[in-house]
């Protein structure tokens, strides 16, 4: 009886020790799920932030084409400039006035300046571009800044729209305030006041969460009275 009590006996205590090394495997079990899922939690948060890192310190817009200058009629001076931009890297940029920022800086050539913290009125997306002279371009660009400063209490119904002032006007649209990758747009920007031959311009155009884009350029000594020259590209 003595034995058998003891041999059951050592049975339960095997269960148990079994029990007890089946739980201790369970919970190691979990803790390895854990530090794996926060290790792949940690691999992707740095992911993300080299991602962001990257994005900010390059931009997602990228001059597309010639830059051209507008040269008014009475003297040989400019008025307005046309600069094409499209998204490169990225799926699209978001390109609304409350998520961009046009800055402008002119140095004339006896080194008088005019800077400007902010320019821009949005983007145009229900106006196609596509076979659209400049002019025609300068004109929409006008008209929608107008309505914009209108809407804005910045000017008066009727009245003519303060300047300097830029609008984006979208090829191919798909009709939202972003510039898609397969879009192209042109950067219209409108000068309050002409600007003389020698004259430094530069542009920095920024988005959201990137650096920014700036493009710089001098106005040629020899112009063409009412024409568009290219300055570069």
């Amino acid at each position: 009886m003595g034995r058998r009590f003891l041999r059951c006996r050592r049975g339960i205590i095997g269960i148990e020790a079994a029990i007890i090394l089946i739980a201790f495997v369970i919970i190691a079990a979990a803790f390895a799920f854990m530090a794996i899922n926060m290790g792949l939690f940690a691999t992707q948060r740095s992911k993300d932030t080299i991602s962001q890192g990257l994005r900010e310190a390059s931009s997602p817009l990228q001059v597309d084409g010639n830059v051209f200058i507008r040269v008014v009629n009475d003297d040989l001076k400019i008025n307005a400039t046309i600069i094409p931009l499209r998204a490169m890297g990225v799926k699209y940029v978001p390109v609304g006035q409350n998520e961009t920022v046009v800055s402008l800086s002119i140095v004339s050539s006896n080194g008088n300046s005019k800077a400007y913290a902010n320019i821009y009125y949005g983007v145009n997306a229900s106006y196609n571009p596509t076979g659209q002279s400049f002019d025609n371009l300068a004109l929409c660009a006008y008209e929608y800044a107008k309505g914009a400063q209108e809407k804005m209490g910045i000017i008066k119904s009727g009245e003519d729209p303060k300047l300097p002032a830029a609008v984006l006007i979208v090829e191919n649209s798909d009709g939202d305030e972003a510039l898609d990758a397969f879009e192209k747009g042109f950067l219209v920007i409108l000068l309050d006041a002409v600007v003389e031959p020698r004259a430094i311009v530069t542009v920095e155009i920024r988005v959201e969460r990137s650096a920014p884009l700036t493009i710089e350029f001098m106005v040629p000594e020899s112009l063409t009275k009412a024409s568009w020259m290219m300055v570069s590209g």
